[in-house]
Parts: structure tokens; C-alpha cells; sequence
């Protein structure tokens, strides 16, 4: 579907498409965070003033590059959407492993080859982040397969690597979202159906 500002952004039925063929084996458990995060942004998009369609596809695919092997998956994730012209869902998969744009913060965190460091440079200095990378980077983190979160999601998450500016900077987004929500995060909650995995789950 095509979204004014935004471009072609995939619908329910392509993310469930994206996610099933990117399932492999049980120990896939990421897709189910994927999944459940990007019907939480789905369910907070109202009250947040965003829509609902970028929201989900935005949050549900954030991650899909870890269906490679490569080892930077943000990367991997940008070029699968980017492939298939979806270019702001391609731009979250980059903006929700860089919630500061610093990239010296990232020297202990990923192992950039020089052109993949210019690339990265590059997009943090030319994309301006909007609600959707915030919300995005903010659900990711208080996520695993259920809520965590914002404490337990950080000392989950965050080792040794990330300076404590990280976990300020949750703080902040957990400060922006908050405020704008009716009730708290558990409001906005998917309930996982206990059924086979990967497909039923995606049907609710």
C-alpha cells in the first residue's frame, strides 16, 4: 500500500509473508517479539497519532535481517526491505540498532568494515528520526517473547558494551511515549495464541 510521505509500505498480510518465509525452526523466538512488538506499535498508534499501517510494518519487520546469517543485521534487514521498495520500514531496520547517533558509541558494539561505517555514518548524518524509529527503538527494548519491561529489557539487552548514555536515552524515550498513552503499556498488549508456530500467531 502507499502511504503519502512515507511510500510503499507493506501490508499485514506481506509482514506475516516476510516473517513465515524468514522462520526456520523453533529456535526462530525473535519473529514472536517481532511480531508482538509491531502489533503493540499497531494498538499505540491512535493514541500516538501515527498510523496504524506504518506502525506494525515498521516494528514487525525492525528486525528481519536476523534471518541471515550476516552479521550485522540491520543491514541485512535495510537491504531486504530496500529490495522490495520499501524504503521507511528499510529505514527503522538501520534506526532501531542506532538510538544515538553518535556511531563512536558504537566502536565495542558492532563490528563495522570501513565501507559498511561509512554507509552507517552516512545515514545517521542525512535521516532525521521520526515517531516511528522512537517507538520503535523504545518497544524493542522493553520486549523479549512478552513484556519486560523498560528496567528489566536494559539489564537484559545492554551488557558491558553500551555506555551508560543508552540507558538514559530509553529513559527519555520511555518519558516521551508514556504521557501520550491511555494507560499503561500492558493496555496495548497482543495476546500470543498457543497454537502452531509460526502461522496461527500471526492470525489474531
Amino acid at each position: 500500500m502507499y502511504k503519502e510521505g512515507f511510500g510503499n509500505i507493506p501490508n499485514k498480510d506481506k509482514i506475516i509473508d516476510y516473517l513465515e518465509k524468514a522462520f526456520k525452526d523453533k529456535s526462530d523466538r525473535w519473529i514472536i517479539k517481532s511480531w508482538i512488538c509491531g502489533k503493540t506499535a499497531e494498538k499505540m498508534a491512535k493514541d500516538l497519532r501515527l498510523d496504524p499501517d506504518i506502525a506494525l510494518a515498521s516494528a514487525s519487520l525492525a528486525q528481519i535481517g536476523k534471518s541471515s546469517a550476516r552479521k550485522n543485521e540491520f543491514l541485512e534487514g535495510f537491504r531486504i526491505l530496500r529490495a522490495d521498495s520499501y524504503f521507511f520500514p528499510a529505514k527503522v531496520a538501520i534506526s532501531q540498532s542506532f538510538p544515538l547517533k553518535d556511531l563512536e558509541l558504537y566502536k565495542d558494539i558492532y563490528d563495522l568494515d570501513p565501507k559498511e561505517e561509512e554507509f552507517i555514518r552516512n545515514f545517521l548524518y542525512r535521516n532525521e528520526y521520526t515517531d516511528y524509529d522512537y517507538l520503535v527503538q523504545y518497544l524493542y527494548m522493553i520486549f523479549d517473547e512478552t513484556f519486560l519491561g523498560l528496567k528489566k529489557g536494559m539489564d537484559l539487552y545492554l551488557d558491558e558494551s553500551y555506555p551508560e548514555v543508552f540507558r538514559e536515552r530509553y529513559y527519555e524515550l520511555e518519558e516521551y511515549f508514556l504521557p501520550k498513552l491511555d494507560g499503561n503499556i500492558e493496555a496495548y498488549l497482543t495476546r500470543a495464541k498457543k497454537s502452531k508456530f509460526p502461522y496461527k500467531l500471526f492470525r489474531d
